[in-house]
């Protein structure tokens, strides 16, 4: 039987002026570093002018002292080393150097060289040089939500965790605590295949505890539209749960998932949106509960040095159970959140508190650290 729906009172919604109030505060304090924009047409006669010496003509790192450096130089051809970056990152390192984004010493600072335009020329027409032209750029690498899957395929190991106080009937007491690691590897430019293990905990007050593998996860994604332009992308996504954990002990559904869904992200200027939609579906959903899932999130990117991002987001994390005792309940959450990344490193951290009527947990502690990884 579907529950009636009770009208929210304005303070039952404070975690939401919470995270509004914390964006508009950050905003005051960081400003944005912006880009020149540059000429690719120019910047290749600027580039074969200095560049060719350890780049090569080609560009490929084929120079004539590449020969003789201790590091190759870089193939600015290969979209893993040239996409993945946004133009504003490699004005950066042509202005200042490859230690200034952790790279080998052998790239020079090019400051007392090139003029700002210059260097913002070579830089658009190194961005042009990535040999696939389905190759999603770094401008579309949207701050990753906590929940809110991302719409770009990407290379990195994300390691996370969530500590949750449940509310249950039967178990009002249930503590658990979940860590997880995933591995992402970008197969080409539309295309990520994912593996992702959790390992959680449990422990009922009073009661037994329990640990363990639970259910591991793969996912393939596709991206099916995106823009630079417009900076707008959409993504196909499916993933695949496996059941490894022991249901018997509460570490897993016992039962293959399918999870099909779609992704989206947009931006305009600092300010992001980025969506998911997705369908749960247990390979025997008479015995279980399927459910439409909705997550989106909002955020606003400061950056105050290219190596640097500080982005305040907030997320609603919505759930409707399809079928089952419980068919037609919907459990909202909002997921207020901060994530801070310094070059190849990111972590977020933020707590989510359900406001629904009806609950599943009192609130949800999240986080995770990410490393960009490249081959």
């Amino acid at each position: 039987m579907r529950m009636r729906a009770q009208r929210l009172s304005p303070w039952r919604l404070w975690p939401w002026w919470l995270a509004v109030g914390w964006c508009l505060f950050a905003g005051g304090l960081i400003e944005r570093a912006e880009a020149v924009l540059g000429d690719a047409v120019r910047g290749r006669a600027i580039f074969e002018k200095n560049c060719v010496a350890c780049h090569g003509i080609d560009a490929k790192g084929t120079g004539p002292a590449a020969a003789t450096l201790p590091v190759k130089p870089a193939n600015l051809t290969d979209c893993r080393r040239t996409a993945e970056d946004d133009v504003e990152m490699l004005e950066s390192i042509i202005h200042h150097g490859g230690p200034y984004a952790g790279l080998s010493s052998v790239m020079p600072a090019w400051d007392k060289t090139l003029t700002s335009v210059e260097i913002a020329d070579v830089a658009a027409y190194v961005k042009s040089l990535c040999d696939d032209a389905d190759w999603v750029p770094g401008e579309l690498s949207f701050p990753r939500p906590l929940i809110t899957g991302k719409a770009i395929p990407e290379q990195e190991v994300v390691l996370g965790g969530q500590l949750m106080r449940a509310v249950r009937n039967a178990n009002p007491n249930e503590q658990s605590m979940t860590f997880s690691g995933a591995v992402e590897y970008r197969i080409n430019g539309l295309t990520e295949i994912e593996l992702e293990v959790p390992v959680s905990a449990i422990n009922l007050d009073p009661g037994p505890s329990t640990a363990g593998l639970g259910d591991v996860a793969v996912a393939l994604k596709r991206v099916l539209f995106f823009s630079v332009e417009h900076l707008t992308i959409v993504t196909a996504a499916l993933e695949l749960g496996l059941p490894t954990g022991r249901s018997s002990r509460g570490l897993g559904g016992g039962q293959l998932v399918w999870e099909p869904g779609l992704r989206a992200g947009w931006r305009w200027n600092d300010v992001i949106l980025q969506s998911d939609l997705r369908l749960e579906l247990p390979q025997q959903t008479a015995n279980t509960e399927a459910a439409l899932l909705y997550n989106v999130a909002l955020g606003y990117e400061f950056e105050p040095d290219p190596r640097l991002e500080l982005v305040p987001m907030v997320e609603l994390n919505t759930e409707t159970l399809l079928n089952g005792a419980d068919g037609g309940r919907t459990l909202s959450a909002v997921l207020p959140q901060l994530r801070l990344k310094w070059l190849v490193w990111s972590a977020g951290a933020g707590v989510q508190f359900p406001f629904t009527p009806v609950k599943d947990f009192d609130l949800r502690v999240l986080f995770d650290l990410t490393y960009e990884y490249s081959l």
